[in-house]
């Protein structure tokens, strides 16, 4: 009887998985192509990403093949030592191959690979990366960086309406790649991260300020952030789950001024995580006081974390106590939380002020993509998905990227529309709200002139003529 039981749920399971509601009519024929056309041709706000300018991205890594494959890839976990071998010049690009093959073999299959080759195709017309591919591929980025415009190019190539860079620092930098395009996002997690003396001196110095007292510093992080709303930010990002666990308690001021006084009288040494937590507990409700005082978002990591850090630090459930206790606060829940797709569905269904970001979830799985857009798309009003951030340091592998946040976009939405659980009409609608319009009222970015005339359109295709 187990037996017979399993053999039914194993093959209900594909039925079971593309199973849909109909509510509306089925479509006209050629639905598919017009929405994916749609798509593709779609203006689009990038809501993450640390790009460079070819000055500091050429201090990273050489201009070449490997700008494809060193910000994000698998070699590392594939068992390769040092990815700073292949990061010299003096090296060539067949040389550097031969290091690298070994670990590129091993784990070409993932996305992150992919889009390494994805680029390369579509930008560089490379098809393969190969070891008779890569000095070829090698010669024609650096031809490009040659060029003065080409950062500027592949975000004009990439139909990019704003870029939101998640460093204020490069604002000055950005003006090499078309300013205009960039809006910025600060980071206040040196404030929170306090653990020792020398971090306290760190920001007293930046400031030109004297920290001796817990007042010093929550008045410091104010003029700090009353600085950078001048600056006119659209974000504060807290990528605090690198470092700790998510949950922020409510501290008292009494509890966090022992341990602010504990650490102040400490020598190099710094406090336990343990320890320090009530302190940085509290200054992290006070970083968010601030966003409440400027009414600007607040951007926040979660999910999946780069190389062997602790997961279960970023699971979103963590953050629950703080969206209750600031529900005028527009939180933005980055990465689609993954592997914690359906804690994400639940929380962002149950408060009005979390909204989703899909910022690098497409290149972590495509799979795990398109598995939680469709879920999020029938629990989650859809003018709180955000659907593209590139995260990348590069614009090559940011293009790469948008190439396949669009395919995913595209393939669930046509899916929905397959099944009648949308009309052609709001799939486009919702396409152009989830790459486009949430993050203008998210963001309150200015209305922009670059909106291709195709994207004002999304109303249902006319009925078929009788014959």
């Amino acid at each position: 009887m187990k037996q017979i039981l399993l053999l039914f749920i194993l093959g209900s399971t594909p039925f079971l998985a593309s199973a849909q509601v109909q509510v509306r009519p089925l479509p006209s024929s050629g639905y598919e192509k017009r929405i994916k056309d749609f798509i593709d041709n779609l203006t689009v706000v990038d809501t993450h990403e640390h790009l460079m300018s070819p000055a500091n991205l050429k201090k990273r890594t050489p201009l070449d093949f490997m700008l494809l494959l060193q910000g994000y890839s698998d070699f590392r976990t594939a068992g390769m030592p040092n990815m700073n071998l292949v990061l010299k010049d003096s090296l060539s690009p067949k040389e550097k191959w031969q290091i690298v093959k070994p670990y590129w073999e091993a784990s070409s299959n993932t996305t992150y690979n992919r889009i390494a080759l994805l680029t390369a195709d579509k930008l560089f017309n490379i098809k393969d990366i190969n070891e008779s591919t890569v000095t070829e591929l090698s010669d024609k980025i650096s031809k490009a960086y040659q060029t003065d415009n080409w950062i500027n190019s592949v975000i004009e190539k990439s139909k990019i309406d704003f870029v939101i860079e998640d460093n204020l620092m490069q604002q000055k930098e950005a003006k090499q790649f078309g300013s205009e395009r960039f809006r910025y996002v600060k980071r206040f997690d040196n404030y929170i991260a306090v653990n020792s003396r020398e971090k306290i001196n760190y920001i007293a110095q930046q400031h030109n300020r004297s920290i001796q007292t817990l007042d010093a510093l929550v008045e410091t992080l104010g003029a700090d952030f009353k600085a950078a709303a001048e600056q006119e930010i659209v974000a504060i990002k807290i990528g605090m789950a690198y470092r700790r666990i998510l949950y922020f308690e409510d501290v008292t001021k009494e509890k966090a001024e022992e341990v602010f006084n504990t650490v102040l009288n400490m020598d190099e040494r710094m406090l336990s995580a343990a320890d320090v937590k009530p302190l940085q507990d509290y200054m992290a409700h006070r970083v968010l006081d601030q966003a409440k005082l400027y009414n600007v978002p607040v951007q926040i990591h979660t999910g999946f974390q780069q190389y062997g850090n602790t997961i279960s630090n970023a699971n979103p459930t963590h953050l629950i106590n703080l969206f209750r206790e600031y529900p005028g606060v527009r939180f933005v829940l980055f990465h689609g939380s993954y592997p914690y797709g359906g804690e994400l569905s639940a929380i962002a269904k149950a408060f009005g002020n979390v909204y989703l970001d899909l910022t690098w979830v497409y290149v972590l799985s495509p799979s795990f993509s398109v598995r939680y857009l469709h879920e999020w798309l029938e629990t989650i009003p859809a003018s709180k998905i955000t659907a593209y951030g590139g995260d990348y340091g590069n614009v090559e592998n940011a293009y790469g990227h948008l190439l396949v946040a669009k395919q995913i976009v595209s393939r669930v939405l046509i899916d929905k529309v397959k099944d009648g659980y949308f009309s052609e009409g709001e799939a486009k609608k919702i396409a152009q709200m989830m790459l486009h319009d949430n993050a203008v009222q998210i963001y309150k970015l200015s209305p922009s002139k670059r909106m291709h005339p195709e994207q004002l359109y999304y109303s249902e295709p006319p009925p078929p003529q009788k014959k």
